[in-house]
């Protein structure tokens, strides 16, 4: 495989990515920024819960971070405290953001914050290891957080978790 060929698989992919998409994954094909948010959430949390079962670790425990982030990033948007636009920027940040508006309780956000930094970070881009105990406390605390945000929204009928199981 040369270099040359791998700038037009690159190339390719922002071709892809630039085209208005047709076949969109099931249930995202909506209009409403925060329910496209509540949506990948539950995309999210199906996808850890197969991979999971499948033994793949590492990408449940990302998946599971990722879904927190969405799922609050759909209460920000659905209660109008932020735009599309204007959602941080940061990991930290969403956690933050989530308790400056109460979503979550101060001392839980830092400690999701402190989470992430402590052990997401290392899992994934450094020496921490995977382990299914792992994938399964951060894929039940997932659930658990999404669970909790969705029941205190007026959209929570929206969830597509029901539908799948999650």
């Amino acid at each position: 495989m040369s270099s040359t060929r791998i700038e037009q698989f690159i190339a390719d992919a922002q071709a892809a990515f630039d085209r208005r998409p047709t076949a969109i994954e099931s249930g995202l094909d909506v209009t409403d920024a925060a329910l496209l948010q509540l949506r990948k959430a539950c995309r999210l949390l199906a996808g850890a819960d197969a991979l999971r079962e499948a033994g793949y670790y590492t990408l449940v425990i990302e998946a599971s971070f990722v879904a927190i982030e969405r799922t609050v990033e759909f209460r920000l948007l659905e209660r109008g405290t932020m735009e599309p636009n204007d959602l941080p920027g940061t990991h930290p940040g969403v956690y933050r953001e989530a308790a400056a508006v109460g979503i979550v309780a101060e001392s839980m956000a830092a400690d999701l914050a402190d989470l992430w930094r402590d052990h997401r970070a290392k899992t994934y881009y450094q020496d921490g290891l995977a382990s299914a105990e792992r994938a399964q406390a951060m894929y039940t605390l997932a659930t658990v957080i999404h669970a909790f945000v969705i029941g205190r929204s007026s959209q929570g009928h929206e969830c597509l978790c029901a539908e799948t199981g999650s």
